[in-house]
């Protein structure tokens, strides 16, 4: 992973701590449940789907997705009883508009490896 300082273009590499979350229903998950959300003529069928397991009391993981598609409308991340993030989607385009947004700066060539203070000063 790359920390990009905006203004000084700064660049520091980073070995991301957590995997990789590729926005889909993983290959363990749960389904939860079907149903339909909006009004009359104007519904869109979802499923819910969860990281529990039947040996589990409760999941860290939500994800609701449509039925046609698969887009993503909602995840939610439970820690201990208590959600710690919770992302909504709307608005949703096909494509990347522009996709030259994902290659780091020529900075990047020498990044330190080492993650760049709150301030993004060294």
């Amino acid at each position: 992973m790359f920390q990009i300082e905006q203004a000084t273009k700064q660049c520091s590499k980073i070995t991301l701590t957590d995997p990789w979350d590729p926005l889909d229903i993983p290959q363990n998950a749960t389904f939860e449940d079907q149903y339909s959300i909006g009004g009359p003529q104007e519904q869109i069928t979802v499923q819910e789907w969860s990281d529990r397991k039947s040996a589990r009391s409760y999941e860290t993981w939500i994800g609701i997705y449509t039925v046609k598609d698969c887009y993503p409308v909602q995840e939610t991340f439970t820690k201990n009883y208590s959600v710690i993030l919770s992302t909504r989607f709307f608005d949703i385009q096909l494509g990347i508009k522009d996709p030259s947004v994902f290659t780091p700066p020529s900075t990047c060539q020498m990044a330190q490896p080492e993650r760049m203070g709150e301030d993004c000063s060294w």
